[in-house]
């Protein structure tokens, strides 16, 4: 799959593990790529932290099944869960038909944010370049 500039969102930050952040005040959104949500393939479940959960960086925040994965969710903030997409109990393709939208998955009240470890989307770009589907 060739990825083009609109499926990597210009305003939004990504980590390595394919999480999407979207900075809000003093809070993040986050969710999965693109990317990851084609590689990983439909997403058939999603479990989320509650929200009161504090998480350091690289902290699970959830773990997540699709049709040719199972994992876990790393955070890449640290801070406190202040909510979660209840939505995704119910309608797990969220993930994969609005990733940039209702398929978001928590929103975390930032502690600390990895700086250096979080990508611009033209880093996250070539990051991906690099990537290799899941088998």
């Amino acid at each position: 799959m060739q990825l083009g500039k609109d499926e990597i969102p210009e305003s939004l930050q990504y980590s390595g593990d394919h999480v999407w952040l979207r900075r809000e005040d003093r809070s993040y959104v986050l969710g999965w790529t693109e990317y990851m949500q084609w590689s990983a393939g439909d997403v058939n479940y999603v479990e989320l932290v509650e929200p009161g959960v504090t998480l350091e960086n690289e902290q699970e925040f959830g773990s997540i099944e699709t049709s040719k994965w199972v994992g876990k969710l790393r955070s890449p903030v640290a801070g406190e869960v202040i909510e979660r997409n209840e939505r995704l109990v119910s309608q797990p393709e969220l993930v994969n038909t609005e990733p940039y939208g209702d398929g978001w998955m928590v929103r975390i009240e930032a502690a600390d944010a990895k700086g250096d470890a979080l990508m611009s989307a033209d880093e996250y770009r070539r990051h991906v370049a690099g990537c290799q589907a899941v088998q």
